[in-house]
């Protein structure tokens, strides 16, 4: 009992670090490396103008638009970033509560350090980008199925398709395969499905008026002219990565091995197991048809550590979370990829690449040396560009 005492002493203080350690980056991180967040503010500004609403990307995402293009212009970057980094807490955090049929705060709090312990997870979202405003609400949808709110759960699931509108398909998966305490007939199903659906595109009925009721804003740059075996090579090479490649060894491992020496039928035994997989399932097809950032792989990542964490032993949970934090560090690679330019503003075009092992900086040092990329994208030296560069609020 002491063991366990102290052990959970433990936990709660690695976990306390690493939400402080977060809270400081979103302070000091700026508007951050990707190229999308000014994007997403500009959409915003477009709406307090008045005038014709800009998409931030090919497709919109409004709810993520409105909130960080909010929070940037009244606040400044550290709310957008701080916001960011909250919601992918509760959204882990909900993600487990309503998958679990039996838990408690000590699996919830490791569980918690496992996935901040990802470098996705954790840098990704430290800076104004839209991927855990998506997760959290899909989060509190499934918690609202579990207990049974409907219509709550119709609501949160809208706006998880308001935020990001490719999350449809983990609802749908979601809504067909969640275990009901009381089976909920298919119609009842059917309903909940297109009752968010239905307010979820409320969230895009602006931009499909201005495309006169057209759908071709519902695109995407899809690197297709790589062919299959480009797509292939790419969507490998990065799912691999997200996980970190000790990471995906490691995982690769120990589910063979579990597998070897246990019944398969055994993981049908883990509630919501289908869901969880078609999750898994359904992220990693949409990755391969769009292979870009390693963040689109969140929900994949999330349910992969769920999984880890109610298979294994806590032991094989601790060394994965200890790979983890070693690539924060450094980082272990398999391939060495030639890219076409070296200058960090430049598009990432890979040209060429050959099987060696090798090692990168972690990703700790990697986020840091990033903070000043925001000015490849901004384009004068007016007085919102030094707001921009400064992190600070937007609002004259």
């Amino acid at each position: 009992k002491l063991d366990k005492f102290i052990n959970n002493k433990i936990q709660i203080l690695i976990l306390i670090i690493l939400i402080a350690f977060g809270f400081y980056l979103c302070s000091i991180g700026g508007y951050g490396s990707d190229e999308d967040t000014l994007p997403l503010i500009g959409a915003f500004e477009s709406m307090m103008g008045g005038s014709k609403v800009m998409a931030s990307r090919f497709t919109p995402y409004p709810v993520a638009e409105i909130g960080i293009g909010f929070l940037s212009y009244q606040l400044g970057s550290w709310a957008a970033n701080f916001v960011t980094f909250v919601f992918i807490i509760i959204g882990c955090g909900f993600f487990y509560l309503a998958l679990s049929k039996k838990y408690d705060l000590n699996d919830l709090i490791l569980f918690l350090i496992l996935c901040l312990s990802s470098p996705i997870l954790f840098f990704d979202n430290i800076e104004p980008i839209d991927y855990s405003w998506a997760f959290v609400f899909l989060s509190l949808g499934i918690f609202c199925l579990k207990m049974k709110y409907f219509e709550l759960a119709v609501i949160f699931f809208g706006i998880s398709i308001g935020t990001r509108i490719n999350f449809i398909l983990f609802i749908l998966f979601i809504i067909l395969f969640f275990h009901y305490k009381n089976d909920l007939k298919t119609y009842r199903k059917f309903l909940i499905f297109i009752c968010s659906f239905f307010i979820g595109g409320l969230f895009y009925l602006t931009i499909w008026y201005q495309h006169g009721f057209g759908i071709e804003w519902l695109t995407a740059v899809t690197p297709n002219n790589q062919g299959v075996m480009g797509l292939l090579a790419r969507f490998t090479y990065k799912s691999l990565m997200s996980l970190t490649f000790l990471s995906s060894i490691f995982i690769s491992l120990i589910f063979l091995y579990f597998l070897k020496k246990n019944n398969k039928n055994f993981f049908d035994k883990i509630e919501n197991f289908k869901l969880i997989i078609g999750i898994i399932i359904s992220n990693l097809i949409l990755f391969f048809f769009i292979p870009a950032e390693m963040s689109y792989l969140q929900p994949f990542l999330i349910s992969v550590y769920f999984l880890i964490l109610k298979v294994f032993d806590k032991k094989i949970v601790y060394f994965l979370i200890f790979l983890n934090f070693f690539s924060w560090f450094i980082d272990l690679d398999f391939l060495k990829i030639k890219y076409k330019s070296q200058n960090k503003c430049d598009n990432i075009e890979a040209i060429s690449a050959k099987f060696q092992f090798h090692f990168n900086e972690g990703r700790l040092f990697s986020y840091l040396n990033s903070r000043d990329k925001i000015k490849c994208w901004i384009k004068d030296d007016s007085i919102r560009s030094i707001k921009i560069l400064n992190g600070k609020a937007l609002k004259d």
